[in-house]
């Protein structure tokens, strides 16, 4: 069995750290969400926003020979919300949950490395056990937790007036749709909440074997 147990080791750990890659990747930027509409000369215009950040956008002009050129709006950095914006209870909430996803991610993506470490390095055939038996429960812990962040799209910040006042001047005259769509942020959290399950299972599959 100390073959299984190995191989399943190592699979749990690289579903923790593609798990941990992702949760960190879309929760830290101002990519979580996104509200679709038009600026105020008709075009496409799409405005993102994440757990912590906005996205600010500016107008950019460019010359041409003939003088003016294309205009057009384009990503400039991730700021702050604005002390007036409405952060509501259940946005929060979904906030205090991606930094306990973060806590137990480190924690769990540790125990992971030092698992697969030791099955690899020190086990036998005559019995071993290097798979903790709380390892799938803490992965689990983590997905749950880890889904729990998406409470987001439940929140004031799902509510196209939750953009009055940001992404600058230039987009103040934008129209956009009333709801929320998913972004690049929300993907990947949906994205490691699976990693984090599979990385559950096959760390109990993986201590089974040592049994």
């Amino acid at each position: 069995m100390a073959g299984k147990s190995q191989g399943f080791a190592i699979l749990s750990l690289v579903f923790i750290v593609t798990a941990f890659c992702c949760m960190w990747a879309g929760s830290v930027r101002c990519n979580f969400l996104k509200f679709d509409g038009t600026d105020d000369n008709g075009e496409p215009f799409t405005m993102e926003l994440g757990l912590w950040y906005y996205a600010f956008y500016t107008w950019v002009v460019q010359q041409s020979g003939s003088g003016l050129g294309l205009a057009f709006y384009q990503y400039n950095t991730c700021n702050s919300y604005e002390s007036y914006t409405p952060i509501d209870p259940t946005w929060k909430t979904a906030q205090a949950f991606a930094i306990i996803t973060f806590i137990f991610g480190v924690f769990t993506l540790i125990v992971g490395c030092m698992s697969s470490c030791i099955t690899n390095c020190f086990s036998s055939e005559n019995g071993f056990a290097t798979t903790y038996g709380w390892q799938a429960p803490l992965c689990l812990f983590t997905a749950l937790s880890q889904g729990l962040i998406l409470l987001i799209l439940a929140s004031n910040a799902c509510n196209s007036k939750v953009l009055i006042g940001l992404g600058g001047r230039q987009t103040w005259n934008a129209t956009f749709d009333e709801t929320c769509s998913l972004s690049t942020g929300a993907n990947l959290c949906i994205s490691a909440l699976v990693f984090w399950f599979c990385a559950a299972v096959t760390s109990f599959v993986a201590h089974r074997f040592e049994q």
